[in-house]
Protein backbone atom coordinates (compact mmCIF):
# COMPACT_ATOMS: atom_id res chain seq x y z
CA UNK A 1 0.00 0.00 0.00
CA UNK A 2 1.30 3.50 -1.15
CA UNK A 3 2.05 6.08 1.81
CA UNK A 4 0.51 9.36 1.61
CA UNK A 5 3.51 11.04 0.89
CA UNK A 6 3.50 8.65 -2.03
CA UNK A 7 0.12 9.15 -3.38
CA UNK A 8 0.26 13.13 -3.00
CA UNK A 9 3.67 12.80 -5.00
CA UNK A 10 1.46 10.89 -7.67
CA UNK A 11 -1.02 13.15 -7.79
CA UNK A 12 0.84 16.35 -8.48
CA UNK A 13 2.94 14.28 -10.97
CA UNK A 14 -0.40 13.32 -12.59
CA UNK A 15 -1.96 15.60 -15.89
CA UNK A 16 -5.04 14.10 -15.64
CA UNK A 17 -5.62 14.91 -11.82
CA UNK A 18 -4.46 18.65 -12.67
CA UNK A 19 -6.72 18.91 -15.47
CA UNK A 20 -9.88 17.94 -13.43
CA UNK A 21 -8.63 19.60 -9.70
CA UNK A 22 -11.63 21.94 -8.38
CA UNK A 23 -10.97 25.61 -8.23
CA UNK A 24 -12.48 28.95 -7.28
CA UNK A 25 -13.01 30.19 -10.87
CA UNK A 26 -14.69 26.46 -11.66
CA UNK A 27 -17.10 26.74 -9.78
CA UNK A 28 -20.57 28.67 -10.86
CA UNK A 29 -20.30 32.36 -10.65
CA UNK A 30 -23.43 33.18 -8.08
CA UNK A 31 -21.37 30.53 -5.61
CA UNK A 32 -18.70 32.80 -5.65
CA UNK A 33 -20.70 35.60 -4.77
CA UNK A 34 -21.65 34.14 -1.81
CA UNK A 35 -18.23 33.22 -0.92
CA UNK A 36 -17.21 36.48 -1.31
CA UNK A 37 -20.11 38.04 1.00
CA UNK A 38 -19.03 35.29 3.97
CA UNK A 39 -15.35 36.25 3.27
CA UNK A 40 -15.61 39.83 4.24
CA UNK A 41 -18.90 39.81 6.31
CA UNK A 42 -17.74 40.24 10.47
CA UNK A 43 -14.56 41.91 8.50
CA UNK A 44 -13.35 45.32 10.72
CA UNK A 45 -11.20 47.83 8.85
CA UNK A 46 -10.12 50.77 11.63
CA UNK A 47 -8.87 54.14 10.22
CA UNK A 48 -7.13 56.68 12.60
CA UNK A 49 -6.31 54.18 15.38
CA UNK A 50 -2.87 53.41 16.65
CA UNK A 51 -2.89 50.24 14.93
CA UNK A 52 -4.78 51.10 11.68
CA UNK A 53 -5.71 47.19 10.94
CA UNK A 54 -6.94 44.84 13.61
CA UNK A 55 -9.93 42.60 12.58
CA UNK A 56 -11.35 40.44 14.39
CA UNK A 57 -9.69 37.38 13.88
CA UNK A 58 -5.84 38.19 13.15
CA UNK A 59 -4.90 34.84 12.00
CA UNK A 60 -6.94 35.06 9.06
CA UNK A 61 -6.62 38.75 8.34
CA UNK A 62 -4.25 38.42 5.68
CA UNK A 63 -5.78 35.17 4.21
CA UNK A 64 -8.87 37.59 3.20
CA UNK A 65 -7.29 40.49 1.64
CA UNK A 66 -4.81 38.23 0.24
CA UNK A 67 -7.51 36.87 -2.43
CA UNK A 68 -7.98 40.09 -4.13
CA UNK A 69 -4.19 39.26 -5.11
CA UNK A 70 -4.33 36.13 -6.89
CA UNK A 71 -5.67 37.34 -10.52
CA UNK A 72 -7.83 39.80 -12.21
CA UNK A 73 -11.28 38.24 -12.51
CA UNK A 74 -10.96 37.29 -8.64
CA UNK A 75 -10.40 40.92 -7.92
CA UNK A 76 -12.90 42.29 -10.30
CA UNK A 77 -15.52 39.84 -8.82
CA UNK A 78 -14.54 39.97 -5.40
CA UNK A 79 -13.45 43.97 -4.58
CA UNK A 80 -17.27 44.90 -4.64
CA UNK A 81 -18.00 42.82 -1.83
CA UNK A 82 -15.29 44.33 0.34
CA UNK A 83 -17.65 47.69 1.34
CA UNK A 84 -20.76 45.60 1.09
CA UNK A 85 -20.29 43.36 4.15
CA UNK A 86 -16.86 44.84 6.10
CA UNK A 87 -17.36 47.42 9.12
CA UNK A 88 -15.76 50.48 8.59
CA UNK A 89 -14.32 51.79 12.26
CA UNK A 90 -13.20 55.09 12.40
CA UNK A 91 -11.27 56.74 15.33
CA UNK A 92 -13.28 59.83 14.95
CA UNK A 93 -15.53 62.09 12.81
CA UNK A 94 -12.57 64.17 11.33
CA UNK A 95 -11.13 60.26 10.20
CA UNK A 96 -14.20 59.32 8.47
CA UNK A 97 -14.20 63.07 6.44
CA UNK A 98 -10.46 62.62 5.75
CA UNK A 99 -11.56 58.55 4.26
CA UNK A 100 -14.17 58.88 2.58
CA UNK A 101 -14.15 62.02 1.18
CA UNK A 102 -11.17 60.57 -0.78
CA UNK A 103 -12.56 57.67 -2.46
CA UNK A 104 -15.32 57.05 -5.37
CA UNK A 105 -18.70 57.87 -5.03
CA UNK A 106 -19.38 54.11 -6.49
CA UNK A 107 -17.37 52.99 -3.19
CA UNK A 108 -19.83 55.17 -1.16
CA UNK A 109 -22.86 53.91 -1.95
CA UNK A 110 -21.77 50.69 -1.66
CA UNK A 111 -20.51 51.24 2.07
CA UNK A 112 -22.97 49.65 4.37
CA UNK A 113 -22.05 49.21 7.69
CA UNK A 114 -19.73 52.29 9.65
CA UNK A 115 -18.70 52.54 13.26
CA UNK A 116 -17.87 55.78 14.98
CA UNK A 117 -16.52 57.92 17.88
CA UNK A 118 -19.13 61.18 17.37
CA UNK A 119 -16.67 63.90 17.84
CA UNK A 120 -18.15 67.36 17.04
CA UNK A 121 -16.35 68.40 13.55
CA UNK A 122 -14.82 72.12 13.38
CA UNK A 123 -14.42 74.28 10.39
CA UNK A 124 -11.18 76.49 10.61
CA UNK A 125 -12.78 79.73 8.77
CA UNK A 126 -10.72 82.12 10.37
CA UNK A 127 -7.65 79.80 11.19
CA UNK A 128 -7.94 80.30 14.29
CA UNK A 129 -8.02 77.66 16.87
CA UNK A 130 -9.07 79.33 19.53
CA UNK A 131 -12.03 80.23 17.66
CA UNK A 132 -14.65 77.91 14.80
CA UNK A 133 -18.15 76.73 14.90
CA UNK A 134 -18.28 73.33 15.94
CA UNK A 135 -20.98 71.14 14.62
CA UNK A 136 -22.41 67.76 15.10
CA UNK A 137 -21.29 64.33 13.93
CA UNK A 138 -24.09 63.98 11.84
CA UNK A 139 -23.61 66.99 9.94
CA UNK A 140 -20.65 65.03 8.77
CA UNK A 141 -22.97 62.44 6.91
CA UNK A 142 -24.28 65.19 4.63
CA UNK A 143 -21.09 65.44 3.11
CA UNK A 144 -21.50 62.36 1.75
CA UNK A 145 -24.34 62.01 -0.89
CA UNK A 146 -25.58 58.45 -1.39
CA UNK A 147 -24.39 57.17 1.65
CA UNK A 148 -26.65 54.13 2.37
CA UNK A 149 -26.38 52.15 5.79
CA UNK A 150 -27.71 48.96 6.55
CA UNK A 151 -26.02 49.78 10.41
CA UNK A 152 -24.40 52.55 11.94
CA UNK A 153 -22.84 52.38 15.16
CA UNK A 154 -21.70 56.11 17.26
CA UNK A 155 -19.80 55.96 19.90
CA UNK A 156 -20.40 58.39 22.51
CA UNK A 157 -17.17 61.11 23.14
CA UNK A 158 -18.14 63.15 26.05
CA UNK A 159 -18.51 60.65 28.52
CA UNK A 160 -16.44 57.91 30.11
CA UNK A 161 -12.79 60.02 30.25
CA UNK A 162 -12.74 60.88 33.50
CA UNK A 163 -13.92 64.39 32.88
CA UNK A 164 -16.49 65.82 35.13
CA UNK A 165 -18.20 68.77 33.11
CA UNK A 166 -22.02 69.17 33.06
CA UNK A 167 -22.39 70.67 29.39
CA UNK A 168 -21.42 67.11 28.05
CA UNK A 169 -24.48 65.36 28.98
CA UNK A 170 -26.76 67.93 26.77
CA UNK A 171 -24.06 67.65 23.95
CA UNK A 172 -24.87 63.98 23.92
CA UNK A 173 -28.38 63.98 24.33
CA UNK A 174 -28.48 66.54 21.17
CA UNK A 175 -25.91 64.20 19.43
CA UNK A 176 -28.28 61.53 19.75
CA UNK A 177 -31.65 63.61 18.59
CA UNK A 178 -29.76 64.79 15.43
CA UNK A 179 -28.36 61.46 14.40
CA UNK A 180 -32.30 60.28 14.50
CA UNK A 181 -33.18 62.98 12.21
CA UNK A 182 -30.69 61.95 9.75
CA UNK A 183 -31.47 59.87 6.95
CA UNK A 184 -28.26 57.69 6.08
CA UNK A 185 -29.29 54.56 8.06
CA UNK A 186 -30.97 51.55 8.40
CA UNK A 187 -30.48 50.72 12.03
CA UNK A 188 -28.23 52.95 14.49
CA UNK A 189 -27.11 52.50 17.40
CA UNK A 190 -25.66 54.99 19.78
CA UNK A 191 -23.96 53.79 22.86
CA UNK A 192 -22.26 55.96 25.73
CA UNK A 193 -21.49 54.68 29.17
CA UNK A 194 -23.45 55.97 31.58
CA UNK A 195 -26.89 57.45 32.07
CA UNK A 196 -25.49 61.10 33.06
CA UNK A 197 -26.97 61.79 29.28
CA UNK A 198 -30.74 62.44 30.16
CA UNK A 199 -30.61 61.15 34.42
CA UNK A 200 -28.32 63.91 35.37
CA UNK A 201 -29.61 67.36 36.59
CA UNK A 202 -27.57 69.72 34.75
CA UNK A 203 -30.62 70.71 32.16
CA UNK A 204 -31.45 73.93 33.01
CA UNK A 205 -33.00 75.29 29.82
CA UNK A 206 -35.27 71.86 30.09
CA UNK A 207 -34.23 70.65 26.51
CA UNK A 208 -34.42 67.09 27.04
CA UNK A 209 -37.39 64.58 27.24
CA UNK A 210 -38.63 61.87 28.54
CA UNK A 211 -37.06 58.86 26.73
CA UNK A 212 -37.30 56.57 24.71
CA UNK A 213 -40.90 57.38 24.02
CA UNK A 214 -40.73 60.84 22.55
CA UNK A 215 -37.83 59.23 20.13
CA UNK A 216 -40.06 56.69 19.17
CA UNK A 217 -43.23 59.15 18.37
CA UNK A 218 -40.62 61.37 16.37
CA UNK A 219 -39.63 58.66 14.11
CA UNK A 220 -43.41 56.79 13.66
CA UNK A 221 -44.02 60.64 12.59
CA UNK A 222 -41.16 60.54 9.89
CA UNK A 223 -41.29 56.98 9.04
CA UNK A 224 -45.00 56.28 9.24
CA UNK A 225 -47.20 55.40 12.32
CA UNK A 226 -47.22 51.56 10.85
CA UNK A 227 -44.16 51.17 9.23
CA UNK A 228 -42.49 49.32 11.84
CA UNK A 229 -39.95 52.45 12.90
CA UNK A 230 -38.50 51.94 16.42
CA UNK A 231 -36.53 53.78 18.72
CA UNK A 232 -35.51 51.54 22.07
CA UNK A 233 -33.21 52.53 24.71
CA UNK A 234 -31.65 49.69 26.42
CA UNK A 235 -29.36 49.14 29.76
CA UNK A 236 -25.88 47.44 30.21
CA UNK A 237 -25.87 46.92 33.94
CA UNK A 238 -22.48 47.07 35.41
CA UNK A 239 -23.07 44.24 37.73
CA UNK A 240 -24.59 41.61 35.34
CA UNK A 241 -25.38 39.20 37.42
CA UNK A 242 -28.66 41.79 38.65
CA UNK A 243 -29.59 41.64 34.80
CA UNK A 244 -32.06 40.46 32.83
CA UNK A 245 -33.52 40.35 29.07
CA UNK A 246 -32.75 38.69 26.25
CA UNK A 247 -31.38 41.03 23.64
CA UNK A 248 -27.37 40.84 24.17
CA UNK A 249 -24.37 43.36 23.05
CA UNK A 250 -21.81 41.97 20.59
CA UNK A 251 -19.56 40.55 23.16
CA UNK A 252 -22.81 38.79 24.98
CA UNK A 253 -23.60 41.14 27.95
CA UNK A 254 -27.21 41.59 28.77
CA UNK A 255 -29.31 44.49 27.45
CA UNK A 256 -32.00 44.98 29.25
CA UNK A 257 -35.14 47.78 28.21
CA UNK A 258 -34.66 51.39 29.92
CA UNK A 259 -36.82 54.41 30.17
CA UNK A 260 -35.85 57.83 31.85
CA UNK A 261 -37.54 61.13 32.77
CA UNK A 262 -35.00 63.99 32.33
CA UNK A 263 -33.33 64.47 35.68
CA UNK A 264 -34.55 68.01 36.43
CA UNK A 265 -37.90 66.70 36.65
CA UNK A 266 -36.72 63.85 39.40
CA UNK A 267 -35.03 66.61 41.23
CA UNK A 268 -37.82 68.91 41.52
CA UNK A 269 -40.57 66.09 41.94
CA UNK A 270 -38.99 62.40 43.09
CA UNK A 271 -42.58 61.27 42.83
CA UNK A 272 -41.88 61.09 38.53
CA UNK A 273 -38.63 58.67 39.23
CA UNK A 274 -39.59 54.69 38.60
CA UNK A 275 -37.09 52.00 39.53
CA UNK A 276 -35.19 52.38 36.43
CA UNK A 277 -33.99 55.29 36.80
CA UNK A 278 -31.37 54.10 39.52
CA UNK A 279 -30.25 51.83 37.51
CA UNK A 280 -26.62 52.32 36.44
CA UNK A 281 -24.55 51.40 33.25
CA UNK A 282 -24.14 51.44 29.72
CA UNK A 283 -27.13 52.70 27.67
CA UNK A 284 -27.63 52.03 24.07
CA UNK A 285 -30.36 53.58 21.68
CA UNK A 286 -31.09 51.34 18.98
CA UNK A 287 -33.50 52.89 16.50
CA UNK A 288 -35.04 51.28 12.91
CA UNK A 289 -36.31 52.80 10.28
CA UNK A 290 -39.66 52.11 9.12
CA UNK A 291 -40.19 49.52 5.76
CA UNK A 292 -40.95 52.21 3.37
CA UNK A 293 -38.48 54.57 4.48
CA UNK A 294 -35.04 56.03 1.96
CA UNK A 295 -32.44 55.33 4.03
CA UNK A 296 -30.42 57.32 1.77
CA UNK A 297 -28.20 60.35 2.60
CA UNK A 298 -28.89 63.10 -0.49
CA UNK A 299 -26.44 66.19 1.33
CA UNK A 300 -24.63 67.79 -0.62
CA UNK A 301 -23.05 67.20 -3.66
CA UNK A 302 -19.78 69.31 -3.61
CA UNK A 303 -16.71 66.69 -4.07
CA UNK A 304 -13.77 68.26 -2.08
CA UNK A 305 -11.00 67.13 0.36
CA UNK A 306 -11.72 67.77 4.29
CA UNK A 307 -8.79 69.76 3.68
CA UNK A 308 -10.01 72.10 1.55
CA UNK A 309 -13.63 72.34 3.15
CA UNK A 310 -12.17 73.48 6.51
CA UNK A 311 -9.72 75.99 4.62
CA UNK A 312 -12.38 77.38 2.61
CA UNK A 313 -12.37 81.28 2.43
CA UNK A 314 -15.39 82.69 4.63
CA UNK A 315 -16.11 79.48 5.67
CA UNK A 316 -18.30 76.01 4.72
CA UNK A 317 -21.54 76.53 6.68
CA UNK A 318 -24.43 74.91 4.59
CA UNK A 319 -27.79 76.73 5.75
CA UNK A 320 -29.32 73.93 7.69
CA UNK A 321 -26.03 73.48 9.46
CA UNK A 322 -26.46 74.41 13.58
CA UNK A 323 -23.37 74.71 15.64
CA UNK A 324 -23.53 73.51 19.29
CA UNK A 325 -23.94 77.40 20.39
CA UNK A 326 -27.31 77.83 19.01
CA UNK A 327 -28.75 75.16 20.59
CA UNK A 328 -27.08 76.06 23.90
CA UNK A 329 -26.61 79.74 23.53
CA UNK A 330 -25.05 79.74 27.06
CA UNK A 331 -22.47 77.32 26.84
CA UNK A 332 -20.42 79.91 23.88
CA UNK A 333 -17.71 80.42 26.32
CA UNK A 334 -16.81 76.75 27.24
CA UNK A 335 -17.07 76.15 23.58
CA UNK A 336 -14.78 79.43 22.29
CA UNK A 337 -13.58 80.73 25.57
CA UNK A 338 -12.79 77.35 26.61
CA UNK A 339 -10.95 75.61 24.08
CA UNK A 340 -8.34 74.23 26.05
CA UNK A 341 -10.69 72.61 28.51
CA UNK A 342 -12.34 71.15 25.25
CA UNK A 343 -8.78 69.80 23.86
CA UNK A 344 -8.33 68.14 26.76
CA UNK A 345 -11.60 66.15 26.55
CA UNK A 346 -10.87 65.02 23.55
CA UNK A 347 -7.21 64.29 23.23
CA UNK A 348 -8.21 62.02 26.35
CA UNK A 349 -10.54 60.59 24.63
CA UNK A 350 -8.36 60.12 21.56
CA UNK A 351 -5.71 58.41 23.62
CA UNK A 352 -7.81 55.98 25.43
Amino acid sequence: MLAPSQINRWRESSSDYKMDAPNLLTIPVELRELIYGFLFSGYNIRHGFKSSHIPDDKSESSNRIALLLTCRQVFAEAWRHLPLNCTLHFRGTENLLDTLLSVDQSVITRIRHIRVRAFPFPLYASGRAEYYPTYYAANALTLLPGLCLDTLVVEDCWHGFGMGDGWRDVTTYFDIETLLKSAAWKELTYITPCTDFIASGYDHRRKRLAQPETWDEMIKESDGAESGATVKMFIVLYKQEKATGDERTEDGRIMQPWAAKPGHEVIENWRVAGPEQDLKGEVRIVARRGKMARPVQLGLSEKRTWKELKGKEGGFVPEDWKPYHNDMADAMGWLYGGWGRRMQLANSALNS
